[in-house]
């Protein structure tokens, strides 16, 4: 029975050949080959809403990373080209959203804000302030706080997933450099296994949409677009739930958190 090419075949047989030759209409058909690929990765990120780089942009920048890995890519690299097209292209992506920051000047003032309230408070009370307090400090609402705490956290997911190294033509990003997961202390084990089923039992709690909308996206790992079409939804809605869940069960953890140290 003769074996059907799948898609991905095809692309590494593009690659392969136009590695060999350097022929034009060969990158030509490996570069659309690998835009599918290009679009699954920016609708990954989930930028905010008022970041001044547009979707489209990314898509761009997606491009040029696609098209400096397939002129530096080697089969002898031992990877598939997939494989190494997926960190370049990422790479660019990260790159572009750092250079022009996804953080706009009111969440850049308001973590400000909040990191000299910390730092006053610490002086004064001679002990690490809780949330709430800092939020008296500020005048924040606690729920605007965890807000403030999600966009922060996109920007230090980006810069960690800065690439620092190079092997063989293979990058490393900074977090995968800072441990090694496999190697836990008893006390983490416990924390992380806790924390796990904290995090079951808030979720169980969800709206159906919102439990839909994690599943589809961390665990199914559906486009924004994708998951919008699933649920006739527009993919700046998508978004905008996501990032409210991610603040809901953030703020939800530390409340248990703070009830359970009472």
């Amino acid at each position: 029975m003769k074996q059907t090419t799948t898609l991905s075949d095809r692309g590494e047989l593009l690659v392969k050949k136009y590695k060999e030759t350097h022929g034009q209409q060969l990158k030509d058909a490996a570069v659309r080959e690998y835009l599918p690929l290009v679009k699954h990765i920016v609708g990954r990120l989930n930028i905010p809403e008022n970041s001044i780089m547009k979707r489209e942009d990314l898509y761009q920048y997606g491009i040029l990373g696609l098209l400096d890995a397939l002129e530096r890519y080697q089969p002898t690299f031992g990877v598939s080209f997939k494989t190494f097209a997926y960190k370049r292209i990422y790479g660019e992506i990260v790159d572009a959203v750092r250079r022009i920051g996804p953080l706009n000047r009111d969440q850049i003032r308001e973590i400000q804000l909040i990191a000299n309230a910390y730092e006053e408070l610490r002086k004064r009370l001679l002990r690490e302030p809780t949330i709430e307090e800092v939020c008296q400090e500020t005048g924040i609402e606690l729920e605007h706080y965890f807000e403030i705490e999600q966009a922060n956290h996109l920007n230090f997911t980006i810069s960690l997933d800065d690439f620092v190294e190079e092997d063989d033509g293979l990058s490393l990003t900074r977090k995968e450099t800072i441990r090694d997961d496999q190697q836990k202390t008893p006390d983490e084990k416990f924390d992380e296994s806790s924390l796990k089923k904290t995090l079951k039992f808030l979720i169980e709690r969800l709206p159906e949409r919102e439990r839909l909308v994690l599943a589809l996206y961390y665990y199914e790992e559906l486009s924004l677009a994708d998951i919008g079409k699933v649920l006739g939804l527009s993919e700046s809605r998508v978004s905008q739930i996501l990032k409210a869940t991610l603040v809901t069960i953030r703020k939800q953890l530390y409340q248990l958190e703070q009830g359970g140290s009472k």
